[in-house]
């Protein structure tokens, strides 16, 4: 009882003392922006008390490689931690899970240092230091991720150095990897020529269905151990299918550990809100460790196999956050491929183990329990090809998709590859109406 009062006590502090302080503005903002010269960096410093973008005065060009690196450290709130450009070690414990702290960008840490391409641009994660490539020309805007228009109390500031890079940027674009599709869209490059076209037909049914559908796709290719062939592919013809069949997709392509976590976490946000469809769909490499089984991101460096639990994401957490009242969970992993663990750490296990999700669950892998799946010769995994064509077949319930799916993968594998189906759902679901 004493840490509750003392800790509403703290709270109200903050509130109190967060209300006093005065808005602040960048006094010198860049009116005109430049591009780099090579060897001759730009440096700027982002406030973290300004709670507006800065324009950093250098004006990136579309496809040139560019490194952005910080220094500097601030303090959050008077009572709170002080924390750096990676906004690690933010709060004291007290701090967490209070509104005190919203984010306002899904998917980022709170007082990470973020940039963005121009004002209409799309933000991005800078951190202490990420190397881009540009995706479009304009001025490189940057800020601390605090809330717009908050209280303007946070203390110190951050050094910002940009430079040209020459190669090997850390992430492909400063578009952060999630896209939003909403349902129907069809912004994605082309699917795989295997997959076949909807019917007029079906794209009337599908107007037709009374739930939400709601969907969060992760294609995982560019491990530095054990880079794969298909998984990008096979989300990115995932999330244009199932946008056609009506669901609102959140596509993540080669995400780190952070950013899957953070997707998932907004994907059970809008899953609490009950009565949905939500179907998660993960193509990359996934291991079991001790009957546990895990999501290997993009970044992980996994040198023994207690690692695994830190460094990779479990599909425990993926399942827990699709809970909500009267909500079909499904589950589709084409995950197996391989164990990317360091042979003399490996368990027994091979591929994935059995999973018990909970009421009103489906669970599709593409290859049985403790068996592992090909990436595929062509564009997309023989197991997600399968699943694209039997999803848009009008009139078939979501099991006779992947019995389909076992038949087809089983005869053109020769056996080697067996899809399995685990399911605690006790009505029926059709991707496409009769």
């Amino acid at each position: 009882m004493k840490n509750i009062i003392f800790n509403s006590i703290v709270i109200a502090a903050c509130i109190s003392l967060s209300a006093c302080a005065p808005k602040r503005y960048y006094t010198d903002n860049v009116i005109t922006t430049r591009p780099l010269a090579t060897g001759t960096p730009a440096q700027t410093r982002v406030s973290a008390a300004v709670e507006e973008w800065r324009n950093s005065g250098v004006k990136v060009s579309a496809g040139q490689n560019y490194r952005v690196s910080a220094k500097g450290q601030w303090r959050t709130y008077p009572t709170c931690n002080f924390t750096g450009p990676d906004g690690i070690g933010l709060y004291k414990a007290w701090c967490d899970n209070t509104p005190l702290y919203p984010q306002i960008i899904d998917g980022y840490s709170h007082s990470t240092l973020i940039a963005k391409i121009g004002e209409q641009g799309t933000p991005f994660v800078v951190g202490s230091d990420v190397t881009f490539t540009a995706s479009e020309d304009g001025p490189l805007m940057l800020r601390i991720n605090d809330v717009i228009d908050g209280n303007h109390d946070n203390e110190g500031y951050v050094d910002v150095e940009i430079a040209l890079a020459d190669s090997n940027p850390s992430i492909a674009s400063p578009n952060p990897a999630m896209i939003t599709l909403p349902p129907g869209a069809q912004q994605l490059s082309a699917s795989s020529s295997t997959v076949q076209p909807m019917s007029n037909a079906a794209i009337e049914a599908i107007g037709t269905i009374p739930l939400r559908r709601t969907a969060l796709v992760i294609g995982n290719s560019e491990y530095a151990f054990s880079p794969l062939k298909n998984p990008v592919n096979d989300a990115k013809a995932m999330a244009d299918s199932l946008s056609r069949l009506g669901f609102e997709v959140t596509l993540l392509l080669d995400g780190n550990q952070e950013q899957m976590e953070a997707a998932i976490d907004k994907f059970g946000r809008q899953m609490s809100a009950g009565k949905l469809v939500g179907l998660f769909y993960f193509a990359g490499h996934g291991v079991q460790v001790d009957g546990s089984n895990y999501l290997i991101p993009t970044d992980a460096v996994i040198k023994r196999q207690s690692d695994v639990r830190y460094k990779a994401v479990n599909i425990g957490q993926v399942l827990g956050a699709m809970e909500g009242e009267d909500n079909l969970q499904i589950v589709i992993l084409d995950a197996c491929r391989d164990n990317p663990l360091p042979r003399s750490f490996r368990s027994a296990g091979r591929g994935l183990a059995k999973i018990d999700g909970p009421k009103g669950t489906i669970i599709g892998f593409a290859t049985s329990p403790g068996s592992v799946a090909a990436d595929g010769e062509d564009d997309n995994g023989i197991y997600t090809k399968h699943l694209l064509n039997n999803m848009q077949v009008p009139g078939l319930t979501i099991e006779e998709v992947f019995k389909r799916v076992l038949q087809g993968v089983n005869q053109e594998t020769g056996g080697q590859q067996i899809p399995w189906m685990e399911s605690s759902f006790t009505g029926n679901f059709l991707f496409i109406p009769e």
